[in-house]
């Protein structure tokens, strides 16, 4: 049995390369370059001498509204860069994929990009899940979701704790005030809790149903993922 099927995750070291990882950091960057070159903004206030981790917060230490634009635009159009959908049909990714989601068959995925800003962080992540309405449609065919750090985190650079464990249907959540969607307090399990340290190239595989959530960010720059839900159904078979 995987540890994935016995505990909810599964990490995969050294899936993707150095030169990949670097491709995935450049289109990001890139992204912000594009959208702040046609802002009527001049586009030294987008801190283009700033390094990776520390540009968007730079930013918007300076003028908020202007980072958040920029912080959207990634968010909204940087995972339609070749150099991040590469790992829709990654080699090593996918047959690890394969292997995890048997008899499943893989019938598409959602990639995303991911970030924990300091300066947009006004309240702590909330535990969840990432599937709270099981179906055969939508969100509800995911299986899985891979996490992809752009950078070595660990539980104080903002990497993912986890609540280990067999997970059968989606916990009750609920909307906070913020408008931020969570697992109701009085229905997070009292279970042991886990920080999962990673290195870039490493992948983080998650049950659709395990809780989760990403730990804040001590060092006051900004840390980068990029995320993929695959979805997966039972194989059809001919008559």
């Amino acid at each position: 049995m995987s540890r994935l099927a016995s505990q909810g995750y599964q990490v995969l070291s050294n899936v993707l390369s150095t030169d990949e990882i670097s491709g995935m950091r450049a289109a990001i960057t890139e992204t912000v370059d594009r959208v702040a070159s046609v802002l009527r903004a001049p586009f030294s206030m987008s801190c283009p001498e700033a390094s990776f981790e520390d540009r968007i917060e730079r930013i918007a230490t300076r003028d908020r509204g202007y980072g958040l634009a920029l912080f959207r635009a990634v968010m909204a159009d940087a995972q339609r860069d070749p150099r991040i959908e590469v790992i829709i049909d990654h080699p090593r990714l996918t047959a690890n994929l394969r292997e995890l989601l048997a008899p499943l068959t893989r019938t598409g995925q959602v990639i995303r990009p991911r970030a924990a800003v300091p300066a947009f962080s006004t309240a702590s992540h909330p535990w969840h899940q990432d599937v709270v309405r099981p179906s055969n449609t939508g969100c509800g065919s995911v299986r899985i979701a891979c996490w992809i750090p752009l950078s070595d985190v660990d539980e104080r650079s903002g990497s993912l704790e986890v609540i280990p464990g067999v997970w059968r249907e989606p916990l009750p959540h609920e909307v906070r005030g913020d408008g931020v969607f969570g697992i109701s307090e009085e229905y997070l399990p009292r279970a042991e809790r886990c920080s999962v340290p990673l290195q870039p190239g490493d992948v983080l595989v998650l049950d659709r149903y395990i809780p989760h959530r990403t730990l804040p960010v001590e060092h006051g720059k900004a840390r980068w993922a990029v995320a993929m839900w695959v979805r997966a159904a039972e194989a059809r078979t001919g008559c």
